[in-house]
């Protein structure tokens, strides 16, 4: 006798277990939980290669997208400007602090621009200033505006 022969004859023992001629009705109620544990794994494997290639297909759009877009993905959302927050990035060193003073109509920027803006550091008496739709004139004379855009945001530094 072959080891395949084994399997099959103990694969026949086990089914006549849960055979409901042989043993009434406990046989019957054998049979309906390997039925549903049946139909449970072909339905789990079929969601499960669904998932696989759902997956795969957001993995997919994710690699084609942009580095804007990627870098933006969540402030695009709350209405940041992509263009403010990369050129404050690229003018505040990176070790450097900075202040974000946000006016009324803003007030959505300040979590994101600060993960954004990573490593540089928010500080009240920082020399950068990034101000975000806020009154300039605040400041006084002293902001020497290295950046500014025509929807009132801008990158400044006092002197220090």
């Amino acid at each position: 006798m072959t080891s395949s022969d084994h399997f099959v004859a103990g694969l026949r023992g086990s089914l006549g277990r849960i055979d409901p001629r042989t043993d009434w009705p406990h046989g019957l109620a054998r049979l309906g939980v390997a039925a549903c544990l049946a139909v449970t794994v072909v339905v789990g494997l079929v969601y499960l290669v669904e998932a696989v290639d759902t997956l795969g297909g957001v993995a997919s759009g994710n690699a084609a997208a942009a580095y804007d877009d990627r870098a933006f993905g969540g402030g695009d959302a709350l209405g940041v400007d992509q263009e403010a927050l990369t050129e404050a990035r690229g003018r505040i060193p990176e070790h450097g602090t900075y202040r974000l003073v946000v006016g009324q109509g803003a007030t959505n920027v300040g979590q994101f621009a600060r993960s954004f803006l990573m490593p540089r550091r928010p500080a009240s008496d920082a020399r950068w200033v990034l101000c975000y739709d806020c009154d300039l004139s605040s400041f006084g004379d002293g902001l020497e505006v290295v950046w500014q855009n025509d929807a009132g945001i801008a990158v400044g530094r006092l002197p220090g």
